[in-house]
């Protein structure tokens, strides 16, 4: 009696390495489609739906400023801001999430940064902010105190209220990564006379620019 098939042991290892090597290639071939997949919907938002960067406008500001040199010139001030947020998008909804502000004044922060809470805004919403900036004894550079001083006496001051944050878009029940935004909005105030370093006004509103 004779065997019609043998099966030795180094053919066993080649059927099993070639198992292996095709599992690998539909592992592969699986990972590859799920990536493309992905990249389409990006495409797709990008492409078809262009969701525009949400705009932002300077509604109000008002302003008191205080300067002090016991051991170098500090700076008090109180900035309390209003602004109009809003979605331009028609079919795309704002996801904003670890949103802080702050203000500058010639190129240095003059307050601490205030936390505004986290919101949605759906397609073509429009939401009003309103936060308080305190700034306590914060060290400024020796020459801030000589141009509060000139911005007192020619009766208006110019400051950038800023703002940053994540965000995150909403197409339907998809919802894409955080990206970060930043917004500058420049206040040209104007001070109200007689008020010595410290002065108060309110601003008309202007556009804000917004990086994404």
């Amino acid at each position: 009696m004779s065997l019609l098939i043998q099966t030795s042991p180094k053919h066993c290892a080649n059927r099993g390495f070639q198992l292996k090597k095709i599992l690998n290639k539909k592992l592969l071939y699986a990972l590859s489609t799920f990536i493309s997949s992905i990249l389409f919907i990006l495409l797709l938002v990008c492409l078809i739906l262009h969701p525009s960067k949400p705009q932002f406008y300077l509604k109000g500001v008002d302003l008191a400023l205080s300067a002090s040199a016991p051991r170098g010139l500090l700076l008090n001030s109180t900035v309390q801001v209003t602004l109009l947020s809003k979605n331009p998008n028609t079919k795309v909804g704002i996801y904003y999430e670890d949103v802080r502000a702050y203000a500058v004044y010639k190129g240095q922060q003059i307050t601490a940064d205030s936390s505004l809470p986290s919101f949605y805004q759906g397609n073509g919403d429009a939401n009003l902010l309103s936060t308080s900036l305190y700034g306590a004894g914060m060290p400024v550079a020796a020459s801030v105190g000589y141009e509060v001083g000139r911005d007192q006496v020619a009766g208006r001051m110019v400051l950038s209220v800023r703002i940053d944050g994540r965000l995150r878009w909403k197409v339907g029940s998809w919802v894409s990564g955080r990206y970060r935004f930043d917004v500058d909005c420049v206040a040209v105030v104007g001070l109200r006379p007689g008020g010595g370093p410290t002065g108060s006004a309110v601003q008309e509103g202007s556009q804000c620019s917004t990086t994404v």
